[in-house]
């Protein structure tokens, strides 16, 4: 079923407690880890992740923007989250990563860049939970969507069938969710369009919504 996974790092985080408890009823929360290497931006290390895991029942899944992403495997699964997903491009072995991630029983994933081919990722194909596909220049914030990972988001689907869960992130708004659900996405990462909204809970549940009825057209 459609997902929809809100980005915290683009709510009011000097009033997260208050975020969180408005955002009890939420199916996911998305975590942004950057560490300013792989991308310019820092958004929040370990200790704000462990304070909102321990402010929240919602299942959370984390996006690692950083250079070494199993440094930060470990402390992630033990504060609870849920999926953990890292770049390919910064993996040498994908597989110790994904490996690690799972021996704590999570969920393991891998992310790919605009200019990064699904075939990077098609040996790990018997061990990912989830593949995230980024939808604008991750080193920019609030640049448009591109249309072009459509076209990756079909080839994956073709590739790894319907069980994969496959997430879209990045500029995602009413007016290109029906084309990324229909490429067979399904999921995607919302940031400023929930938290930014006045009620960001009539927003969640409208892109909820609205992409389960798309979901729905697609598949009859």
């Amino acid at each position: 079923m459609f997902t929809v996974s809100p980005s915290i790092y683009s709510a009011d985080l000097l009033n997260l407690k208050t975020v969180l408890d408005k955002a009890k009823d939420f199916e996911h929360i998305h975590l942004d880890i950057d560490d300013g290497n792989f991308v310019k931006g820092i958004s929040f290390g370990m200790t704000l992740v462990e304070q909102i895991a321990r402010n929240t029942s919602v299942p959370l899944d984390a996006h690692l923007e950083v250079l070494n992403p199993m440094a930060y495997v470990d402390q992630l699964a033990e504060a609870g989250v849920e999926l953990v997903c890292a770049h390919i491009e910064v993996l040498d072995y994908p597989n110790e990563f994904l490996s690690r991630v799972h021996s704590f029983g999570k969920k393991a994933g891998l992310a790919l860049n605009l200019k990064t081919p699904v075939s990077f990722i098609e040996p790990y194909i018997d061990q990912i939970d989830h593949l995230l596909f980024v939808s604008v220049e991750s080193d920019y914030e609030g640049l448009p969507f591109r249309k072009g990972v459509l076209k990756k988001v079909r080839e994956a689907r073709e590739i790894f069938g319907n069980d994969l869960e496959i997430w879209v992130d990045g500029g995602i708004n009413d007016d290109n969710l029906k084309d990324v659900v229909e490429a067979g996405a399904s999921g995607v990462v919302i940031g400023r369009a929930v938290f930014k909204a006045d009620d960001f809970q009539k927003a969640y549940d409208h892109f909820v919504e609205t992409g389960r009825r798309y979901e729905t057209e697609a598949g009859s």
